[in-house]
Protein backbone atom coordinates (compact mmCIF):
# COMPACT_ATOMS: atom_id res chain seq x y z
CA UNK A 1 0.00 0.00 0.00
CA UNK A 2 1.26 3.51 -1.11
CA UNK A 3 2.20 5.88 1.94
CA UNK A 4 0.05 8.95 1.70
CA UNK A 5 2.81 11.86 1.17
CA UNK A 6 0.51 14.63 2.59
CA UNK A 7 0.62 15.55 6.27
CA UNK A 8 -1.79 15.05 8.40
CA UNK A 9 -2.28 19.04 9.02
CA UNK A 10 -2.26 19.20 5.20
CA UNK A 11 -4.98 16.43 4.93
CA UNK A 12 -7.23 18.70 7.66
CA UNK A 13 -6.42 21.67 5.36
CA UNK A 14 -7.80 19.25 1.93
CA UNK A 15 -10.72 17.96 4.31
CA UNK A 16 -11.84 21.81 4.51
CA UNK A 17 -10.97 22.89 0.85
CA UNK A 18 -12.89 19.69 -0.51
CA UNK A 19 -16.48 20.58 1.78
CA UNK A 20 -15.34 24.21 1.27
CA UNK A 21 -16.19 23.83 -2.93
CA UNK A 22 -18.75 20.80 -2.23
CA UNK A 23 -20.95 23.97 -0.47
CA UNK A 24 -20.11 26.36 -3.21
CA UNK A 25 -21.34 24.21 -5.63
CA UNK A 26 -24.45 23.44 -4.04
CA UNK A 27 -25.12 26.70 -3.30
CA UNK A 28 -24.99 27.76 -6.44
CA UNK A 29 -27.74 25.19 -7.32
CA UNK A 30 -29.80 26.76 -4.73
CA UNK A 31 -29.37 30.33 -6.08
CA UNK A 32 -30.20 28.94 -9.57
CA UNK A 33 -33.14 27.29 -8.07
CA UNK A 34 -34.25 30.15 -6.73
CA UNK A 35 -33.62 32.27 -9.06
CA UNK A 36 -35.57 30.12 -11.82
CA UNK A 37 -38.64 30.67 -9.04
CA UNK A 38 -38.21 34.41 -9.65
CA UNK A 39 -38.35 33.91 -13.30
CA UNK A 40 -34.73 35.24 -13.64
CA UNK A 41 -34.02 32.25 -16.22
CA UNK A 42 -30.66 34.05 -17.38
CA UNK A 43 -29.43 33.91 -13.89
CA UNK A 44 -30.34 30.56 -12.71
CA UNK A 45 -28.55 29.42 -16.49
CA UNK A 46 -25.60 31.14 -15.47
CA UNK A 47 -25.40 29.71 -11.94
CA UNK A 48 -25.91 26.02 -13.07
CA UNK A 49 -22.86 26.56 -14.59
CA UNK A 50 -20.86 28.52 -11.77
CA UNK A 51 -22.48 25.06 -9.48
CA UNK A 52 -20.87 22.73 -11.90
CA UNK A 53 -17.70 24.73 -11.90
CA UNK A 54 -17.41 24.16 -8.06
CA UNK A 55 -17.41 20.50 -8.94
CA UNK A 56 -14.46 20.67 -10.99
CA UNK A 57 -12.06 22.66 -8.47
CA UNK A 58 -13.27 19.95 -6.28
CA UNK A 59 -12.14 17.22 -8.62
CA UNK A 60 -8.67 19.34 -9.14
CA UNK A 61 -8.37 18.82 -5.30
CA UNK A 62 -9.43 15.41 -5.52
CA UNK A 63 -6.82 14.04 -8.19
CA UNK A 64 -4.07 16.09 -6.35
CA UNK A 65 -4.79 14.30 -2.65
CA UNK A 66 -4.96 10.58 -4.74
CA UNK A 67 -1.37 11.52 -6.37
CA UNK A 68 -0.27 12.39 -3.35
CA UNK A 69 -1.28 8.85 -2.04
CA UNK A 70 -4.26 9.84 0.08
CA UNK A 71 -7.78 9.00 -0.97
CA UNK A 72 -9.48 12.52 -0.84
CA UNK A 73 -13.10 12.15 1.18
CA UNK A 74 -16.13 13.35 0.28
CA UNK A 75 -17.66 15.54 2.82
CA UNK A 76 -21.20 16.14 4.21
CA UNK A 77 -22.75 19.17 2.71
CA UNK A 78 -25.08 21.28 5.39
CA UNK A 79 -28.44 22.30 3.70
CA UNK A 80 -28.62 25.64 2.23
CA UNK A 81 -32.24 27.11 2.63
CA UNK A 82 -31.32 30.96 2.52
CA UNK A 83 -34.22 32.98 0.67
CA UNK A 84 -32.34 35.17 -2.77
CA UNK A 85 -34.90 38.13 -3.32
CA UNK A 86 -33.11 38.63 -7.04
CA UNK A 87 -30.04 38.82 -8.85
CA UNK A 88 -27.95 41.41 -6.76
CA UNK A 89 -28.65 39.26 -3.53
CA UNK A 90 -27.51 36.45 -5.36
CA UNK A 91 -24.25 38.45 -6.57
CA UNK A 92 -23.69 39.42 -2.97
CA UNK A 93 -23.73 36.26 -1.39
CA UNK A 94 -21.19 35.04 -3.91
CA UNK A 95 -18.77 37.55 -3.89
CA UNK A 96 -19.03 36.97 -0.29
CA UNK A 97 -18.43 33.45 -0.97
CA UNK A 98 -15.40 33.62 -3.38
CA UNK A 99 -14.12 36.21 -1.35
CA UNK A 100 -14.52 33.22 1.90
CA UNK A 101 -12.43 30.80 -0.14
CA UNK A 102 -9.86 32.86 -1.23
CA UNK A 103 -8.42 33.47 2.16
CA UNK A 104 -8.89 29.93 2.62
CA UNK A 105 -6.60 29.15 0.22
CA UNK A 106 -4.30 31.85 0.77
CA UNK A 107 -4.14 30.01 4.73
CA UNK A 108 -3.53 27.69 3.29
CA UNK A 109 -0.37 27.85 1.15
CA UNK A 110 0.64 29.72 3.91
CA UNK A 111 1.22 27.12 6.22
CA UNK A 112 2.00 25.01 3.69
CA UNK A 113 4.67 26.84 2.16
CA UNK A 114 6.06 28.55 6.04
CA UNK A 115 4.86 26.28 8.87
CA UNK A 116 4.55 22.69 7.28
CA UNK A 117 7.39 23.13 4.72
CA UNK A 118 5.38 21.35 1.79
CA UNK A 119 6.48 23.39 -1.48
CA UNK A 120 5.03 20.70 -3.69
CA UNK A 121 1.52 21.98 -2.03
CA UNK A 122 2.25 25.01 -1.88
CA UNK A 123 2.40 25.37 -5.73
CA UNK A 124 -0.56 23.17 -6.38
CA UNK A 125 -2.69 25.49 -4.00
CA UNK A 126 -1.31 28.54 -6.62
CA UNK A 127 -4.00 27.51 -9.79
CA UNK A 128 -6.46 27.40 -7.01
CA UNK A 129 -5.35 30.62 -5.81
CA UNK A 130 -5.68 32.11 -9.34
CA UNK A 131 -8.81 30.83 -10.03
CA UNK A 132 -10.70 32.67 -6.69
CA UNK A 133 -8.82 36.11 -7.40
CA UNK A 134 -10.50 35.63 -11.32
CA UNK A 135 -14.01 34.61 -9.11
CA UNK A 136 -13.94 37.37 -7.02
CA UNK A 137 -13.08 39.99 -9.20
CA UNK A 138 -15.71 38.79 -11.90
CA UNK A 139 -18.63 39.14 -8.83
CA UNK A 140 -17.56 42.71 -8.25
CA UNK A 141 -17.34 43.49 -11.70
CA UNK A 142 -21.10 41.96 -11.79
CA UNK A 143 -22.57 43.66 -8.74
CA UNK A 144 -20.38 46.93 -9.95
CA UNK A 145 -22.49 46.77 -13.72
CA UNK A 146 -25.53 45.23 -11.93
CA UNK A 147 -25.39 48.47 -9.68
CA UNK A 148 -25.09 51.04 -13.13
CA UNK A 149 -27.62 48.92 -15.36
CA UNK A 150 -30.67 48.79 -12.76
CA UNK A 151 -32.57 46.70 -15.19
CA UNK A 152 -33.05 43.28 -13.96
CA UNK A 153 -34.42 41.56 -17.19
CA UNK A 154 -31.40 42.76 -19.00
CA UNK A 155 -28.71 41.78 -16.39
CA UNK A 156 -30.76 38.53 -16.68
CA UNK A 157 -30.23 38.17 -19.94
CA UNK A 158 -26.43 39.11 -19.54
CA UNK A 159 -25.75 36.78 -16.91
CA UNK A 160 -27.43 33.63 -19.13
CA UNK A 161 -25.00 34.55 -22.21
CA UNK A 162 -21.81 33.87 -19.53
Amino acid sequence: MVKSLLKPEIQVWFEKSLASELYASNLYKHIANQLQRLGLFGAQKYYLKESAEELTHYQKLADYINDMGWVAPVPAVPKISDSITGILDALEISYETELDLMHQYQKFYSEAEDKYEDCVTATFLIELLQIQRKSVGEYADFIAKFNLKGDIYEFDEFLGEK
